[in-house]
Protein backbone atom coordinates (compact mmCIF):
# COMPACT_ATOMS: atom_id res chain seq x y z
CA UNK A 1 0.00 0.00 0.00
CA UNK A 2 0.90 3.47 0.02
CA UNK A 3 0.23 6.27 1.99
CA UNK A 4 -3.11 7.76 1.03
CA UNK A 5 -3.84 11.81 0.92
CA UNK A 6 -6.22 14.04 1.52
CA UNK A 7 -7.73 17.22 1.20
CA UNK A 8 -10.23 19.65 0.82
CA UNK A 9 -12.29 20.92 -1.65
CA UNK A 10 -11.11 24.59 -1.60
CA UNK A 11 -7.36 23.41 -3.49
CA UNK A 12 -9.52 23.41 -6.05
CA UNK A 13 -8.08 20.55 -7.90
CA UNK A 14 -9.91 19.66 -10.76
CA UNK A 15 -11.45 15.89 -10.60
CA UNK A 16 -9.67 14.74 -13.05
CA UNK A 17 -6.78 15.39 -11.51
CA UNK A 18 -7.62 14.46 -8.17
CA UNK A 19 -8.87 11.11 -9.44
CA UNK A 20 -5.50 10.66 -11.86
CA UNK A 21 -3.48 11.62 -8.79
CA UNK A 22 -5.54 9.07 -5.93
CA UNK A 23 -6.34 12.12 -4.04
CA UNK A 24 -10.01 11.78 -1.72
CA UNK A 25 -11.85 14.62 -1.13
CA UNK A 26 -13.26 16.13 1.72
CA UNK A 27 -16.83 18.18 0.77
CA UNK A 28 -17.71 21.70 1.76
CA UNK A 29 -20.82 23.08 1.74
CA UNK A 30 -22.39 26.65 0.57
CA UNK A 31 -25.25 27.75 1.80
CA UNK A 32 -27.76 30.50 0.04
CA UNK A 33 -31.13 31.50 0.17
CA UNK A 34 -31.72 29.41 -2.90
CA UNK A 35 -30.42 25.82 -0.87
CA UNK A 36 -27.27 24.17 0.49
CA UNK A 37 -24.66 23.62 -2.34
CA UNK A 38 -22.38 20.49 -2.03
CA UNK A 39 -18.83 22.05 -2.88
CA UNK A 40 -17.13 18.99 -4.28
CA UNK A 41 -14.82 20.63 -6.20
CA UNK A 42 -17.36 21.25 -9.16
CA UNK A 43 -18.23 25.03 -10.74
CA UNK A 44 -20.94 25.97 -8.68
CA UNK A 45 -23.48 28.48 -11.07
CA UNK A 46 -22.52 32.04 -10.55
CA UNK A 47 -25.87 33.51 -9.72
CA UNK A 48 -25.13 31.22 -6.49
CA UNK A 49 -23.10 34.59 -5.17
CA UNK A 50 -24.62 36.90 -6.45
CA UNK A 51 -27.28 37.37 -3.50
CA UNK A 52 -26.75 38.73 0.49
CA UNK A 53 -26.94 36.06 2.61
CA UNK A 54 -24.27 33.76 1.53
CA UNK A 55 -22.38 31.15 4.07
CA UNK A 56 -20.60 28.78 4.24
CA UNK A 57 -19.40 25.65 6.26
CA UNK A 58 -17.16 22.67 6.68
CA UNK A 59 -17.31 19.45 6.27
CA UNK A 60 -19.67 17.59 9.01
CA UNK A 61 -17.82 15.54 11.07
CA UNK A 62 -19.67 12.44 10.15
CA UNK A 63 -18.67 13.53 6.49
CA UNK A 64 -14.89 13.71 7.99
CA UNK A 65 -15.06 10.20 9.46
CA UNK A 66 -16.68 8.58 5.94
CA UNK A 67 -13.89 10.17 4.02
CA UNK A 68 -11.01 9.39 6.35
CA UNK A 69 -12.27 6.04 7.11
CA UNK A 70 -12.08 5.64 2.62
CA UNK A 71 -8.49 7.03 3.44
CA UNK A 72 -7.15 4.20 6.40
CA UNK A 73 -8.55 1.30 4.05
CA UNK A 74 -6.30 2.83 0.70
CA UNK A 75 -3.13 3.25 2.90
CA UNK A 76 -3.54 0.73 5.26
CA UNK A 77 -0.54 0.93 7.89
CA UNK A 78 1.22 3.47 5.79
CA UNK A 79 -1.38 6.03 6.85
CA UNK A 80 -2.87 9.01 5.61
CA UNK A 81 -2.06 12.31 4.98
CA UNK A 82 -4.86 15.27 5.42
CA UNK A 83 -3.93 18.75 3.68
CA UNK A 84 -6.90 21.30 4.62
CA UNK A 85 -7.47 25.57 4.25
CA UNK A 86 -6.24 27.63 6.47
CA UNK A 87 -7.72 26.95 9.89
CA UNK A 88 -7.68 30.90 10.12
CA UNK A 89 -10.34 30.79 6.76
CA UNK A 90 -12.51 27.45 8.04
CA UNK A 91 -13.07 25.35 10.62
CA UNK A 92 -12.28 22.29 8.74
CA UNK A 93 -8.72 21.50 10.03
CA UNK A 94 -10.31 21.70 13.78
CA UNK A 95 -12.86 19.04 12.69
CA UNK A 96 -10.40 16.94 10.86
CA UNK A 97 -8.18 16.83 13.49
CA UNK A 98 -10.77 15.82 16.18
CA UNK A 99 -12.18 13.04 14.05
CA UNK A 100 -8.89 11.91 13.21
CA UNK A 101 -7.76 11.75 17.00
CA UNK A 102 -11.08 9.45 17.57
CA UNK A 103 -10.04 7.35 14.54
CA UNK A 104 -7.38 4.00 14.71
CA UNK A 105 -4.72 4.72 12.34
CA UNK A 106 -2.07 6.93 11.45
CA UNK A 107 -3.16 9.98 10.28
CA UNK A 108 -1.22 13.39 9.83
CA UNK A 109 -3.11 16.44 9.28
CA UNK A 110 -1.60 19.73 7.98
CA UNK A 111 -2.98 23.18 8.64
CA UNK A 112 -1.62 24.43 4.97
CA UNK A 113 -2.56 28.07 6.44
CA UNK A 114 -3.06 28.85 2.71
CA UNK A 115 -5.74 27.97 0.19
CA UNK A 116 -6.65 27.17 -3.33
CA UNK A 117 -3.59 26.40 -5.48
CA UNK A 118 -1.04 27.48 -3.24
CA UNK A 119 -2.50 24.34 -1.26
CA UNK A 120 -3.10 22.30 -4.07
CA UNK A 121 0.16 22.34 -5.56
CA UNK A 122 1.24 21.25 -2.15
CA UNK A 123 -1.53 18.25 -2.13
CA UNK A 124 -0.68 16.89 -5.79
CA UNK A 125 3.20 16.94 -4.41
CA UNK A 126 2.19 15.24 -1.62
CA UNK A 127 0.33 12.43 -3.97
CA UNK A 128 3.34 12.38 -6.17
CA UNK A 129 6.03 11.51 -3.06
CA UNK A 130 3.23 8.35 -2.09
CA UNK A 131 3.36 7.24 -5.28
CA UNK A 132 6.89 6.94 -5.43
CA UNK A 133 6.39 4.69 -1.89
CA UNK A 134 7.41 7.60 0.62
CA UNK A 135 6.49 7.22 3.77
CA UNK A 136 4.12 9.41 6.21
CA UNK A 137 7.05 11.64 7.52
CA UNK A 138 8.07 12.41 3.76
CA UNK A 139 4.77 12.67 2.10
CA UNK A 140 4.05 15.34 4.72
CA UNK A 141 6.97 16.93 4.13
CA UNK A 142 6.98 16.97 0.33
CA UNK A 143 3.49 18.93 1.24
CA UNK A 144 5.66 21.75 3.87
CA UNK A 145 8.27 21.94 1.00
CA UNK A 146 5.90 23.07 -1.44
CA UNK A 147 3.30 25.20 1.08
CA UNK A 148 6.75 26.99 2.12
CA UNK A 149 7.38 28.47 -1.25
CA UNK A 150 3.98 29.06 -2.53
CA UNK A 151 1.48 32.27 -2.60
CA UNK A 152 -1.44 33.00 -3.60
CA UNK A 153 -2.45 36.69 -4.91
CA UNK A 154 -5.86 37.71 -5.87
CA UNK A 155 -8.13 40.85 -6.19
CA UNK A 156 -12.01 41.25 -5.93
CA UNK A 157 -14.77 43.45 -7.84
CA UNK A 158 -16.15 44.66 -4.80
CA UNK A 159 -15.30 43.67 -1.00
CA UNK A 160 -18.79 43.39 0.61
CA UNK A 161 -18.66 39.45 0.41
CA UNK A 162 -15.04 39.60 2.26
CA UNK A 163 -16.46 41.91 4.53
CA UNK A 164 -19.73 39.71 5.25
CA UNK A 165 -18.26 36.53 5.60
CA UNK A 166 -15.39 38.46 8.03
CA UNK A 167 -12.64 37.76 5.97
CA UNK A 168 -11.24 41.51 6.31
CA UNK A 169 -11.82 43.76 9.11
CA UNK A 170 -14.58 46.05 8.05
CA UNK A 171 -12.41 49.39 8.05
CA UNK A 172 -10.65 48.25 5.29
CA UNK A 173 -14.24 47.48 3.69
CA UNK A 174 -15.23 50.92 3.72
CA UNK A 175 -11.92 52.29 2.34
CA UNK A 176 -12.50 50.03 -0.48
CA UNK A 177 -16.00 51.30 -1.39
CA UNK A 178 -15.54 55.26 -0.36
CA UNK A 179 -12.24 55.84 -2.01
CA UNK A 180 -12.57 53.34 -4.80
CA UNK A 181 -9.91 51.21 -3.45
CA UNK A 182 -9.26 48.28 -4.86
CA UNK A 183 -6.75 45.82 -3.05
CA UNK A 184 -4.52 43.36 -3.83
CA UNK A 185 -5.14 40.58 -1.66
CA UNK A 186 -3.08 37.77 -0.77
CA UNK A 187 -3.35 34.73 2.48
CA UNK A 188 -0.58 35.17 4.57
CA UNK A 189 -0.12 32.84 7.80
CA UNK A 190 -3.22 31.96 7.22
CA UNK A 191 -4.67 35.39 6.94
CA UNK A 192 -6.21 37.20 3.79
CA UNK A 193 -3.89 40.57 3.69
CA UNK A 194 -3.46 43.38 1.83
CA UNK A 195 -0.46 43.53 -0.24
CA UNK A 196 -0.90 47.02 -2.59
CA UNK A 197 -4.35 48.82 -3.15
CA UNK A 198 -5.01 50.10 -6.29
CA UNK A 199 -7.79 52.50 -7.62
CA UNK A 200 -9.38 50.44 -10.09
CA UNK A 201 -9.84 46.61 -10.82
CA UNK A 202 -8.10 46.14 -14.00
CA UNK A 203 -4.65 47.86 -12.23
CA UNK A 204 -5.09 45.49 -9.20
CA UNK A 205 -5.61 42.46 -11.74
CA UNK A 206 -2.62 43.68 -13.95
CA UNK A 207 -0.32 44.06 -10.26
CA UNK A 208 -1.60 40.31 -9.29
CA UNK A 209 0.18 39.18 -12.83
CA UNK A 210 3.44 40.74 -11.85
CA UNK A 211 3.71 39.94 -8.14
CA UNK A 212 3.32 36.16 -9.41
CA UNK A 213 5.70 36.33 -12.18
CA UNK A 214 8.02 37.99 -9.42
CA UNK A 215 7.64 35.18 -7.07
CA UNK A 216 8.02 32.59 -9.69
CA UNK A 217 11.76 34.59 -10.59
CA UNK A 218 12.40 32.66 -13.35
CA UNK A 219 12.78 29.26 -11.72
CA UNK A 220 10.78 26.94 -12.97
CA UNK A 221 7.25 27.32 -11.53
CA UNK A 222 3.75 25.61 -11.39
CA UNK A 223 0.52 28.01 -12.00
CA UNK A 224 -2.91 28.63 -11.54
CA UNK A 225 -5.42 30.99 -12.44
CA UNK A 226 -9.02 31.40 -10.75
CA UNK A 227 -11.90 32.91 -11.07
CA UNK A 228 -15.70 33.88 -10.02
CA UNK A 229 -18.00 34.20 -12.95
CA UNK A 230 -15.08 35.63 -14.90
CA UNK A 231 -13.44 33.47 -17.44
CA UNK A 232 -12.44 36.19 -20.36
CA UNK A 233 -10.74 37.63 -17.51
CA UNK A 234 -8.43 34.50 -16.49
CA UNK A 235 -7.51 33.55 -20.21
CA UNK A 236 -6.17 37.41 -20.49
CA UNK A 237 -4.55 36.77 -17.01
CA UNK A 238 -3.23 33.15 -18.37
CA UNK A 239 -2.25 34.50 -21.76
CA UNK A 240 0.37 37.12 -19.70
CA UNK A 241 1.88 34.30 -17.74
CA UNK A 242 2.22 32.17 -20.26
CA UNK A 243 4.60 34.97 -22.25
CA UNK A 244 6.12 36.48 -19.27
CA UNK A 245 7.30 33.09 -17.12
CA UNK A 246 9.31 31.12 -19.58
CA UNK A 247 10.09 28.31 -17.09
CA UNK A 248 6.34 27.59 -16.68
CA UNK A 249 6.24 23.98 -16.20
CA UNK A 250 1.91 23.73 -15.54
CA UNK A 251 -0.52 26.64 -16.15
CA UNK A 252 -4.13 25.30 -14.66
CA UNK A 253 -6.88 27.99 -15.79
CA UNK A 254 -10.36 27.73 -13.96
CA UNK A 255 -12.61 28.40 -11.08
CA UNK A 256 -12.43 29.04 -7.94
CA UNK A 257 -14.24 26.43 -5.71
CA UNK A 258 -17.49 27.48 -4.39
CA UNK A 259 -16.62 27.97 -0.95
CA UNK A 260 -13.62 30.43 -1.84
CA UNK A 261 -15.65 32.00 -4.47
CA UNK A 262 -18.61 32.57 -1.80
CA UNK A 263 -16.20 34.98 -0.01
CA UNK A 264 -14.77 36.69 -3.03
CA UNK A 265 -17.79 37.35 -5.34
CA UNK A 266 -18.16 37.80 -8.71
CA UNK A 267 -15.51 38.77 -10.90
CA UNK A 268 -12.72 37.86 -8.28
CA UNK A 269 -9.25 36.39 -9.98
CA UNK A 270 -6.37 34.95 -8.36
CA UNK A 271 -2.64 33.50 -9.01
CA UNK A 272 -1.39 30.87 -7.35
CA UNK A 273 2.50 30.17 -7.59
CA UNK A 274 4.29 27.12 -6.49
CA UNK A 275 7.51 26.01 -7.50
CA UNK A 276 7.86 23.06 -10.08
CA UNK A 277 8.94 20.06 -8.09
Amino acid sequence: MTVAVVTDASAAIGAEQLAAAGVLLLPLHVLTRAGEFLDDGSPLPTECFVADGITTSGPAPGEVREVLGRALERGGDDGVVVIVMSSHLSSTYSVVSSVAAQLDGAITVIDSRSVDMAMGFAVLAAARAAATGADRHEVAEAAHAVLAESEGYFCVATLDHLRAGGRIGPVVAMLGGALSIVPVLRVADGRIVTVRKTRTFSRARDQVIDIAVAHAGGAPARMAVHHVGAPDVAEAVAKQLRARVPELEQLVVGCFSGTIAAHLGPGAVGVSVAPAS
